[in-house]
């Protein structure tokens, strides 16, 4: 990904983009707007096709998309963290990213994308679990293994 320059006019682009579109956010739709010269997103991204064609182009809208990060502040602690995520009512097969904002308006949302990151989670500590056992430290990962199972499973509930 390219250096943004102007975190503050990026982010009210995409925020821009998912106000038109019922507030949820595509890589998609970044593309589309960063292929108008004249959007702010456009320089964030390779046009030469010989260089990167259009999947790649989603790709950096991805991380355009994840780069933008918000500071929530709770009664006890400020937590930094991204500003959209995966939209938890898109389907498998569809792309999607609402904000944070939003999951926090809705318990149910909210519920369901703590259980999507949960899931990914426990998916990178199968994956490492496989390192862990040729390095004979399999017992810790599946202690780590089964804490985040047994917290998604609470979170569902």
């Amino acid at each position: 990904m390219k250096i943004i320059k102007d975190k503050e006019v990026v982010e009210k682009r995409l925020a821009e983009i998912a106000s038109a579109n019922d507030g949820r956010l595509t890589p998609d739709l970044v593309v589309e707007d960063a292929q108008n010269p004249d959007s702010p997103l456009h320089e964030l991204f390779e046009w030469n096709d010989g260089v990167a064609g259009h999947k790649y182009r989603i790709e950096q809208a991805r991380q355009v998309i994840t780069s933008v990060r918000v500071v929530i502040t709770t009664e006890h602690k400020s937590v930094s963290t991204v500003f959209y995520v995966r939209d938890p009512e898109a389907d498998a097969t569809e792309q999607g990213y609402v904000s944070i904002n939003k999951l926090r308006s809705n318990s149910d949302l909210a519920r369901e994308s703590i259980v999507m990151e949960f899931s990914r989670a426990a998916s990178y500590l199968q994956r490492a679990r496989t390192h862990a056992e040729a390095l004979g430290m399999e017992d810790d990962v599946d202690a780590l293994i089964a804490d985040v199972e047994r917290f998604k499973q609470e979170v569902k509930a």
